[in-house]
């Protein structure tokens, strides 16, 4: 699947440091709930080597956490905001995955940045004509170390199907239930899917192409391997998620499913 592409003249580079407090928006009256992709990191436009991921940022407003791609790993750790000062933001320790990759000064600016963080501000008209928010992410003395941008896919409002669903049809048949309920649930911030068929325990990864948002890659599942009663049950499940491409939501973010690569419904869930 393709990855994330560069979103091109995204900031301008003539723009430098832009300093915190010379906006007149107020940093409380914009919400960073969601996905952000980097595109300024000190002043200079993020550039990315070929088959690079676009660094980004996604911040969980309810559980406080961060997750992200740095420009070569995932990263995940804390923030806070200061509910009595709009505007102060910090992050706690971040980690990441350890993979190497050909443009490793990018990640290291990346993370050297956000840990020097200490405000943020909308860069509200000081932005491009496409009118995609934009934030800037400010150190102690008030520069911007960090720019980021709403994901497009976000900015149009393509949900994401995080948390656990339960498992209801497959391949129009509906799903026959024992003492497990069959499910799925995503880690969105760790890429990390997980469930039960209604028999054994299931794990893996999942993939999205930025490109397609509704676009999806379950990989392979690891799984169990108890023997059950209704083991058939168990290898519908398993199948069609081998042949799942792509998603779709429905009835306000409650319903999901999966696609073929024919667009057909092959799994239908519906939200725990």
């Amino acid at each position: 699947m393709k990855k994330i592409v560069y979103w091109a003249a995204a900031l301008c580079l003539g723009w430098g440091f832009y300093s915190c407090g010379s906006s007149k928006n107020v940093a409380g009256a914009v919400s960073l709930d969601g996905e952000w992709d980097i595109v300024q990191v000190r002043g200079e436009e993020v550039a990315l080597a070929q088959a690079s991921p676009q660094p980004f940022i996604g911040f969980d407003m309810k559980s406080g956490r961060i997750y992200g791609n740095s420009g070569c790993n995932r990263m995940m750790g804390t923030f806070s905001v200061d509910s009595l000062k709009p505007g102060i933001l910090h992050f706690g320790p971040i980690a990441s995955t350890r993979m190497a990759c050909p443009d490793m000064a990018l990640e290291r600016n990346v993370l050297e940045a956000l840990q020097e963080v200490a405000s943020f501000e909308p860069l509200a008209g000081e932005q491009p004509a496409d009118s995609i928010p934009r934030i800037a992410l400010c150190d102690g003395k008030g520069e911007a170390v960090v720019v980021i941008k709403k994901k497009e896919a976000v900015a149009q409002g393509i949900s994401f199907p995080e948390g656990e669903w339960a498992i209801v049809e497959v391949d129009n048949a509906p799903v026959k239930t024992s003492e497990k309920e069959p499910f799925i649930g995503f880690v969105r911030e760790e890429g990390r899917i997980y469930g039960s068929t209604g028999c054994n325990s299931i794990m893996g990864a999942w993939e999205i192409d930025e490109e397609n948002p509704s676009a999806i890659d379950l990989g392979k599942l690891a799984s169990t391997m108890m023997m059950c009663p209704d083991i058939e049950t168990e290898r519908a499940i398993l199948e069609a998620f081998s042949r799942v491409k792509s998603y779709k939501m429905a009835d306000g973010g409650k319903a999901l499913s999966f696609l073929d690569a024919s667009g057909n419904e092959i799994v239908r869930m519906k939200k725990r």
